[in-house]
């Protein structure tokens, strides 16, 4: 890895992902992240995670990356290890932001184990991450940290309530941090998000989310969750 890359995740995108894992504390959820890639390595960004996609990199000179997470999309809650929902989900999120021509595309993928005190990242989640980082090289992985969501609701925290990993080419996927990936970082765009995550929490907001299970199951249910900061 060639100089510094931060990942930086912004409250829409972060709130949403672990109003997600709440919603279905007893199983393990996913989803993706949305966003662009800025900086030297962007021109390498292949487009489509799926085949649909085009890129969100920018060439912008310089060693180091940005990896700006700007959304995120709840995918399952039950059917994580199959291929053909995975598929689907996949091409559907694709397509829809290369229609928007915003030059957003999936940037990372986001996990949350279904017991409490599983802090390692499963194989499913590496195996997703791989395919995504096929066509994003730079993708990230995001793993809920129920330690620190533990001291978000006593009001003990000000740091990101989830785990980074980054994929390096040899030893696979690392965590970020002391005794892992010391030049990849993660931080929250606001400084505001973990207040606004609790008030969330507060109000019982998770119930509002939806994923993609839910979607299948009624087409008229909002994947996009359009409503849930109203």
């Amino acid at each position: 890895m060639v100089g510094s890359t931060k990942y930086e995740i912004a409250q829409t995108a972060y709130v949403k992902l672990v109003l997600h894992a709440l919603k279905h504390k007893t199983s393990a959820v996913n989803g993706v992240l949305i966003g662009r890639v800025i900086g030297a390595a962007a021109a390498g960004t292949e487009a489509g995670t799926a085949g649909a996609a085009s890129s969100g990199g920018k060439e912008s000179g310089g060693g180091n990356v940005t990896i700006e997470i700007l959304d995120s999309v709840p995918f399952f809650h039950s059917h994580l290890g199959i291929l053909p929902m995975l598929e689907l989900a996949l091409i559907q999120v694709d397509e829809y932001f290369a229609s928007l021509k915003s030059g957003l595309s999936i940037v990372g993928y986001y996990h949350a184990n279904e017991c409490f005190d599983d802090y390692e990242l499963s194989s499913i989640a590496r195996k997703i991450g791989d395919h995504i980082a096929r066509y994003c090289p730079q993708a990230g992985i995001l793993l809920l940290d129920n330690r620190q969501l533990g001291a978000l609701s006593k009001g003990g925290t000000k740091k990101p309530v989830v785990q980074l990993y980054v994929r390096e080419a040899v030893r696979g996927w690392r965590q970020s941090g002391p005794g892992g990936v010391q030049s990849a970082d993660l931080v929250l765009k606001e400084a505001t998000a973990n207040s606004i995550l609790t008030d969330y929490i507060s109000e019982h907001r998770e119930q509002l989310v939806v994923d993609f299970d839910e979607h299948l199951d009624d087409i008229s249910k909002d994947w996009l969750n359009a409503n849930l900061f109203n």
